[in-house]
Order: C-alpha cells, then sequence, then structure tokens
C-alpha cells in the first residue's frame, strides 16, 4: 500500500505530561504535541500540573523543539468560575499556548465569543461518537474532537468521511468503563465528580455479580474487579488508525511518571515513522511489546476498535500494574528463606519482582540477591534458574513478574535527564574581520536565520589567531538548547583576534533569536487586551440577573413500557418521556404502540416527548434518520436528546419538532443553558450534579424551560461493556453472549453491601444504576421558588405499580406545595410512604452536597 500524499496526513503522536519531568520526557522521546493542564481546571485534578511559571517554562522548552502544546480545560465549571477559567485561558494563550481541550459547554460558547482565534479542541469528556456530533461542534468553530473510547475503527473510516474536522484517538493507556463524561459513580457515591477532574475510580474496587435476590453469581476465582478494564495498546494497529484518518495519537498518561511517558512516547514514535517510511514492511518487534508490557499494564487490549472484546476487555483479578511474566517457582527453601525462580526474561539486581501465590496476598520485593549455579551475580540471563531471598513462603508453580525493570527505567531516566537527544540541526555562517564586529548567523531546516554580533570588533592577533577550528569549538557548546551544530561556514578575513567570551555571548543571543522566531511561527494570534475585556464584559452580562418568578411546575416521568406509562397518565403526570433505549427487562414496545401512546397522551391533554438512545454509533444514522421521520408523522410535543450528534441529527432531520435537553449534555451553567438555547432546545435539564446554592446563582430569561431530577434510581454509568454478557454469557471477542440479561434481574454488590442494579437495552449496553433512590419530594417548595419548570421522575426500569404510587405522591406533593403551606407535615408523610417500599433508602444526591 502507498500512502497517498494530501489524502493521509501523518498523524500527530500527543503525549501526556503531569509535570516538568514528564513533559521533558515525553519532547525528547518524540512527541509532536503534549497535553497539560494548569493548576485549576483540568480533569486531571490529581496530577502536580503546572502553574504559570511552569506553564512558561514548559512552552520555552518544548515549542523551539517544534512540539505544540494543549492545555486541558476539561471540567464542568461553575457560573463562579466561568469568568476565571476564561481569564486564565487568556493568560495562556498570551504566553503562547496551541490549543486548549475543553468540555463545558458553557466555556465553549464564551471562548468563540471573546477568543475567536484560539484553536479548540473537544474532550473526550464531551462524549462526541457520531458523525453529526463533529458537525455540530465543527459549525461552532472546534478544530478537532477527541472520539469517545468505544468508537470503532469502521465508524471512524464513515465520521472521517462526513466532516472535515480533525479526529483524534486514545491508542495506549488506561480505559474508563463507561463513556467518558457519563459517568456518575464516583460523583454520587462518594462526592469525588469526574467531570470535575476527581474521579476516584470506583470502577477499579472489587464487585461481585449477585441476582435480584443478591446470590452471587461468581466466586473469587473469577476475580472480583468486574468493572476494571485492562489497558490499550493499538502498537500492532497504527497502519489501520493512519488509513483511517485519525489526525492524532493520543496516548494516556498524565498521573503517570516520566519514565513511562518517555518509554511509550518513544516506542509509539519509532513505530509510527518505520510504518510512515515502509508502510509495505511495517512490524513491531517483541522487545517492544514486552517493553510497554513491562512500563506498565494491566494486560493489553484493543478496546472496541474491532468491536466488543466483551470478557477479554477486562482485567478481573488485578486493577493495577501486572508487570511482564517472568518465570516460576520451583522450589522453596524455609529454612533459607529462599525461593527458586526458572527465567523466562533476564533479570537483574534491583528489579522489582511480585509472586502470585497460590493462597494469600501477593508477594512482592526489589531483588537485592541473585544465585546463579552457585555464584552470586549481578543478572541472570532467561532460561537460568535462580535463587533469591524471598521472607514469605511461596510454592511450587506459582506465577512470577517483573514490576520494575531496572535497566529500562534508567534508559527512561537518561532520556530526558541530560543534555537532551532531540536535537536540531542548525548551519552557521561566521564572519570576522579587523575592525568589525563578529557576526553569527544561524539557519535552521525550515530555513529561519537568527544572527547576532559580538560588541567587540577584531583586532589584529599577536599570538593566538582566530580559526575556524576555534569557532567550531565555540558554537558546538549547544548543551541544553534545542540545537545542535550541523554544517559550518567560516569566513575569517585577515589574521585576527576576538575573545572567546564575546563569541559565546553573540552564540547565545542568536540561539535565543532563533528559539524565539520557531515558537511564533506556532503560536495562536493574540487578542489585546483593551479589546479582550470589552468581549468578556459583554458576554458576561448576556446572563440576567432578574429573578425567575415562583413557578408551579410540571411533573415529568420517564417510563420503559406502556403500562408503565399508562399508569403515569392515570396518576397525574403532565409529560410522560418514553422510546430511546428498550431495557431486556422490559416487554419490547413496537412502533405502533409508541404512536399509539403519543395519541393517548394527546387525547388526555398530557405532553409525549419522545427519547432518542443516549449513545448511537455511525453504524446506526441510517436507522436513527428513518425513526426520527417516522417519529415527525406522529406529531409528539417533543423529541429528547442526550447528546450532541443527537441535537444536530433533529435539527437536520425534522427542524419543525421541539427539542427537550437530557441530563447527559452536562448543562452546569448559565452559559451552558444560553447556548443550548441558542442551539434550539426547548427545555434543558440541568446536571443532576448541580446543588441548590448553585441552582439559586442561576440568572436565566424566563422563556428558558428548566427541568431538574427529583426522584428514581440515577443511572451512574452507561457502558459498552455488559458484566452480565461478558461474565454469565460468556461473551469474548470471538463468541456472541448467550443474552443470559433475558433471564432475570442482576446487580453489582460492593465492598459495602450497596447492591447496584444493572440493565442491559437492545444494543447491549449495559446501565448501571445508584443503588439508593432519589427522593426530594420534602425538597419540592425550594424548586418551585427557584423557578424550576418541571420536575423529573425517573423510572426507565421500574415497574407499572411503582410509577403509579410515585407519581401518585408527587402529584399530591405538587399541588400542597403550591398552595404555600408552611406546614411541610403532608410532604413528611408522602416521603415516610414512600421510604416503605424502598428497600435501599433514600438520598438527595447532589442538591446539598454539590461537587465544589
Amino acid at each position: 500500500m502507498e500512502l497517498e500524499v494530501g489524502k493521509v496526513q501523518k498523524p500527530e503522536l500527543l503525549a501526556p505530561a503531569g509535570n516538568m519531568e514528564a513533559l521533558m520526557a515525553a519532547v525528547e522521546n518524540g512527541a509532536d504535541a503534549v497535553y497539560l493542564g494548569g493548576k485549576l481546571f483540568s480533569a486531571r485534578h490529581y496530577a502536580d500540573n503546572f502553574d504559570d511559571q511552569e506553564m512558561k517554562e514548559a512552552l520555552a522548552y518544548s515549542q523551539p523543539r517544534g512540539v505544540k502544546i494543549y492545555v486541558t480545560v476539561n471540567t464542568l465549571l461553575d457560573k463562579r468560575e466561568l469568568e476565571s477559567a476564561v481569564r486564565f485561558i487568556y493568560r495562556l494563550t498570551q504566553q503562547g499556548i496551541n490549543a486548549v481541550i475543553v468540555q463545558d459547554l458553557g466555556l465553549l460558547k464564551i471562548l468563540r465569543e471573546v477568543l475567536p482565534q484560539l484553536e479548540i479542541h473537544a474532550s473526550t469528556q464531551m462524549t462526541v461518537h457520531n458523525s453529526a456530533g463533529c458537525r455540530f461542534l465543527e459549525k461552532h468553530g472546534v478544530k478537532r474532537v477527541v472520539l469517545a473510547r468505544e468508537v470503532s475503527l469502521n465508524n471512524i473510516k464513515n465520521i472521517r468521511q462526513k466532516t472535515d474536522i480533525e479526529l483524534e484517538t486514545f491508542v495506549h493507556g488506561a480505559l474508563c468503563i463507561s463513556y467518558s463524561g457519563q459517568c456518575l459513580m464516583s460523583s454520587m457515591i462518594g462526592g469525588r465528580s469526574g467531570n470535575r477532574g476527581r474521579c476516584a475510580q470506583p470502577c477499579r474496587m472489587t464487585y461481585r455479580l449477585v441476582d435480584e435476590k443478591g446470590r452471587e453469581l461468581t466466586d473469587k476465582t473469577f476475580g472480583l474487579h468486574l468493572l476494571s478494564p485492562r489497558d490499550l495498546n493499538m502498537l500492532d494497529c497504527l497502519p489501520q488508525l493512519v488509513e483511517a484518518g485519525v489526525r492524532a495519537f493520543k496516548v494516556e498518561g498524565r498521573m503517570k511518571r516520566p519514565e513511562y511517558v518517555a518509554t511509550v512516547t518513544r516506542i509509539y514514535r519509532q513505530v509510527l515513522d518505520r510504518y510512515w517510511e515502509n508502510p509495505e514492511h511495517f512490524f513491531v518487534t517483541e522487545r517492544e511489546q514486552k517493553e510497554l508490557e513491562q512500563i506498565f499494564n494491566r494486560q493489553f487490549t484493543t478496546g472496541y476498535f474491532f468491536g466488543n472484546p466483551g470478557r477479554d476487555l477486562m482485567s478481573y483479578k488485578r486493577p493495577n500494574n501486572r508487570g511482564l511474566f517472568l518465570g516460576r517457582v520451583t522450589g522453596y527453601n524455609a529454612g533459607t528463606k529462599q525461593a527458586i525462580i526458572r527465567l523466562e526474561e533476564p533479570l537483574r539486581r534491583g528489579d522489582g519482582i511480585e509472586v502470585w501465590v497460590s493462597r494469600g496476598s501477593r508477594v512482592g520485593t526489589t531483588v537485592e540477591e541473585i544465585w546463579w549455579k552457585g555464584q552470586k551475580t549481578e543478572e541472570a540471563p532467561a532460561g537460568a534458574e535462580v535463587v533469591l531471598p524471598l521472607t514469605r513462603k511461596v510454592e511450587k508453580g506459582d506465577r512470577v513478574f517483573k514490576t520494575y525493570d531496572r535497566e529500562l527505567m534508567a534508559r527512561a531516566h537518561k532520556s530526558y535527564s541530560g543534555p537532551g537527544s532531540r536535537k536540531i540541526k542548525v548551519n552557521a555562517m561566521v564572519r570576522a574581520k579587523e575592525g568589525e564586529p563578529l557576526r553569527i548567523e544561524l539557519t535552521d531546516p525550515a530555513g529561519r536565520k537568527a544572527s547576532a554580533e559580538t560588541q567587540f570588533l577584531g583586532e589584529k592577533a599577536l599570538k593566538h589567531p582566530l580559526t575556524e577550528e576555534v569557532i567550531r569549538r565555540q558554537l558546538e557548546r549547544l548543551g541544553n538548547t534545542p540545537f545542535e551544530l550541523g554544517h559550518l561556514e567560516a569566513e575569517i578575513i585577515g589574521n585576527i583576534m576576538v575573545p572567546l567570551s564575546e563569541i559565546n555571548k553573540a552564540r547565545r543571543e542568536a540561539v535565543a533569536r532563533l528559539e524565539e522566531l520557531r515558537a511564533e511561527e506556532v503560536r495562536l494570534p493574540t487578542v489585546p487586551r483593551a479589546e479582550f475585556e470589552e468581549r468578556l464584559q459583554k458576554v458576561l452580562v448576556e446572563v440576567s440577573d432578574q429573578k425567575r418568578p415562583r413557578t408551579k411546575p410540571l411533573l415529568s416521568v420517564v417510563v420503559g413500557d406502556i403500562a408503565s406509562l399508562e399508569a403515569a397518565l392515570d396518576s397525574g403526570a403532565d409529560r410522560i418521556y418514553f422510546g430511546g433505549e428498550q431495557f431486556r427487562s422490559k416487554p419490547p414496545i413496537t412502533n405502533r404502540e409508541l404512536e399509539e401512546a403519543v395519541e393517548k397522551c394527546r387525547a388526555l391533554g398530557k405532553e409525549a416527548v419522545l427519547v432518542m438512545p443516549r449513545i448511537w454509533h455511525e453504524d446506526q444514522v441510517a436507522s436513527m434518520v428513518s425513526d426520527l421521520r417516522q417519529v415527525a408523522t406522529w406529531h409528539p410535543d417533543g423529541i429528547m436528546v442526550g447528546n450532541l450528534g443527537s441535537l444536530q441529527l433533529v435539527r437536520e432531520t425534522c427542524p419543525q419538532i421541539r427539542i427537550f435537553g437530557d441530563y447527559p449534555l452536562n448543562v452546569f451553567n448559565d452559559h451552558a443553558a444560553l447556548f443550548m438555547a441558542e442551539e434550539g432546545i426547548y427545555s434543558i435539564t440541568l446536571s443532576p450534579e448541580l446543588n441548590f446554592e448553585q441552582l439559586k446563582e442561576l440568572s436565566l430569561p424566563v422563556d428558558i424551560s428548566l427541568e431538574c431530577l427529583v426522584h428514581g434510581f440515577i443511572p451512574l454509568m452507561i457502558s459498552e461493556y455488559c458484566a452480565v454478557g461478558a461474565i454469565l454469557g460468556e461473551r469474548t471477542e470471538g463468541t456472541p453472549c448467550r443474552q443470559v440479561c433475558y433471564q432475570g434481574r442482576f446487580g453489582l454488590k460492593d465492598r459495602m453491601n450497596f447492591i447496584f442494579p444493572l440493565e442491559s437495552d437492545q444494543y447491549c449496553r449495559m446501565f448501571v444504576f445508584n443503588p439508593k433512590e432519589l427522593c426530594l419530594i420534602e425538597d419540592l417548595p425550594l424548586f418551585m421558588d427557584l423557578g424550576i419548570n418541571s420536575l423529573r421522575i425517573e423510572a426507565k426500569k421500574e415497574s407499572a405499580e411503582y410509577v403509579r404510587r410515585v407519581v401518585t405522591a408527587y402529584r399530591t406533593a405538587i399541588d400542597e406545595a403550591w398552595q404555600l403551606r408552611k406546614d411541610k407535615g403532608t410532604l413528611t408523610k408522602l416521603k415516610e410512604e414512600l421510604e416503605k417500599a424502598s428497600a435501599a433508602g433514600f438520598t438527595k444526591g447532589h442538591y446539598y452536597r454539590g461537587v465544589l
């Protein structure tokens, strides 16, 4: 295969940096760009990150070496943070960053108006997974989209054909089990929001799969880390990604140590370059793969690029680094406390090992002594049988893994801690003549020129005249600069002398000017401060400061079957949401039944809103368009969308229908709500991570209809991986699922014995629900005082009996609260009645504790 010039670009290799050492590691090992976070507004809150001075140092180090810097501002932002975030980004543009990566739609709106020249990349936290979502963002000036990790290779190809926006994909590192931007698990159970950069990684904890009676369905031998994915490794698959039109290959790892960044970047650099130079003879060496495995792995997977791998995606037995398989124990001497191990890989003193024992916890140690053939040695080769001190007993046959390779780490550290290996050859012209300053001109490979002169005028030499060799020695002293001397052309006229200190000073000035020239070429144009301030103030006052009037809210209900819809109508619901995901625990709903449901709602004077699936991929776009066109003929009161692609597709397909925005759009502030309203969304469901104080501070025009969730079991994750299908259905990369999900209801039991209910939909996606039931029935007056237009009950997975009971209670509660009665006795009694039927108890979610 030959790469066609103009059709396929060489992808950018994008590496992570959590601190300055990691940045140097990325740059020196071949990254084309580095993404990093500032001290604020970054989705890796627990990385070291960069303060203002460190950011300047990062830019000064990277850009002269031709490496771009992208700054992550990829969290949801509170109203009070938006102005600070925009000012922070403005400072970054003044310093010369190349792009900013964002999640928050309100921030996107402001940046497009205030800093229109800024290059914006849409974070994977935006959950963009189809071409319609890409078109939406392209329309709003976004240059690049970091696609959801769940997008397949075929769908990437299809998306590439339908949009000009740059596509970026992850190629290596940790995977989230949930769609990024759609996970509330850490937030709801621990108060640490992944959307705010504080994920506590509950997916790496232990769980047991149970049935609806709480009986465990797997044993410990299977493994207890049922939500812990392996690490992504696409090294062997780089050609397919290049041919698919991926513009940037992203390595995950801002929390990883610099040696990890150095090793992974180096290997991907050399393999990508090897392919680009000779695509017909692409190969990856065994050593390259082993070094990736050694530096960090939870086992490797190609993720969803080639389909749903089921249980082959997962690392059920271990949620952290397992290292490289080293060998097996062949014996243990309890008297001398020594283990005998037959090696399958070399072992050196100073390496770290871990024995996976048959009974008890794993045994880890740093190798202080190696005995081989009766002699103490510094290292032993593969195939050797060695004796190692090991204080804890191990058994014959136990597996041994090398978790730390001293030589690999030393080599990685050396790559960025010395003078640097990423050097740019510069040619030099030097002219020296008596009575004139010595002039140095440096030219880089792109033809950029920078020059400097000595203040000293050349004098006639009495002892040691200036020679080309003397000049070369001085110009070769480029140390920690990005440059190394290439060709030297020296014109020395006459027998002259110039002090070496003067030559060195001129060299430093020429180098500094060339560095600045190279940095300027990749920097974005900046906006003058006065103009920036004027634009920012204009945008900030767009948010009205008027208080929304007290409102009697509509009662909305999400249902999952026709019986529940009828129960909701009978019990006093004003608006019914139905359609979208069809849970396997429910009877299937036909299109005819959906149409009749719309007619039934209309006959009773109730609103009927059809729901689009939260997730749909490019290979489903034809069916989505067909469904939308059919739904339009039923004349529902609206269509609810939960991702940007759905919003774009509805506007393109049936623009006459009202659009309702669901909470997965993550509307967290006024400007995000205004953005959605400007895009034609009639009603906006606010993020369930907002608290009452934040809701009070929202200042939005009364014509923007707002909805809040007040009751039900909230989905905490949506995942292409299905635990039931993978574990009980035995789904693997090559084996289809046995569809056990039709045979009952299931859940995940955590260490605290809470059971998280599971549901599978018609696309075999898994929904993980909060075990505690949201209940705000006592707080309805607060919502009314805040001018919230609609209150929603989440009951998609619930029975008709549940819907009838809860809707009846909330209908009564809304009517009571609207009468301005100070006595909350009725509301308290209604809550108590509801609580009797709630097995796990109630929660108020984030309405009082928030995530700030």
